[in-house]
């Protein structure tokens, strides 16, 4: 899990650099005009689209999916120890991991409604690599407002954080604790960087 986590670390810190490098003057201002434009043409969604965006993420094929990969990937490292293996520990993370998702969908949902943001994902409307890449990046740290302006997205960490905490602090054994959850967070925050690639550059869901 370690080597994965590297991994995925690796691979944002390389796009950041990728993105950061990317062009010169002329270029970052042609960047700077196609954001513009890319506001410009930003429609806030429906209250009906936001809710069904918040069903597919609680139980949509991909997220189960997801989640049925990462409890095998728990079972394969006997993590926690203390749930065993077999079906009955497989049941039990996989039945955690669904759990620890709902409370993060649950928190960003309310947090987008509360503050009138758009948290969800969308594929970048400008051409080229680099443009898309930034695009697909910024989307895991941030929020779109109504007038399409992104704001550094509240919601998201704060959903992602208390799914990660609440789950360690309740079902968990004993001797996990808020740290762990913290721990977990972070990879999760970090896993999102590279999901939003897939989105991006091989499939939208």
């Amino acid at each position: 899990m370690r080597f994965i986590c590297r991994g995925v670390v690796i691979l944002v810190l390389a796009g950041v650099a990728a993105v950061s490098g990317y062009g010169q003057d002329d270029t970052k201002s042609q960047d700077k005009t196609d954001q513009q434009a890319t506001t410009q043409t930003y429609v806030f969604p429906s209250e009906k689209e936001r809710l069904k965006r918040y069903i597919t993420n609680m139980i949509g094929p991909f997220r189960l999916l997801r989640t049925g990969a990462a409890a095998g990937i728990a079972q394969w490292h006997d993590a926690p120890e203390e749930w065993g293996q077999g079906m009955k520990g497989y049941g039990k993370r996989y039945a955690s991991g669904l759990g620890q998702n709902a409370i993060q969908q649950t928190v960003t949902y309310g947090l987008d409604e509360a503050m009138g943001l758009d948290t969800g994902f969308e594929k970048s409307k400008r051409e080229g690599f680099g443009p898309r890449l930034k695009d697909a990046l910024l989307q895991n740290l941030t929020s779109r407002k109504r007038n399409g302006d992104r704001v550094v997205s509240v919601p998201r960490f704060a959903g992602i954080y208390t799914g990660a905490i609440v789950a360690r602090e309740t079902w968990f054994p004993e001797r996990y604790s808020y740290k762990d959850g913290i721990r977990n967070g972070t990879t999760t925050l970090l896993t999102g960087f590279g999901i939003n690639l897939v989105r991006e550059f091989v499939i939208n869901w």
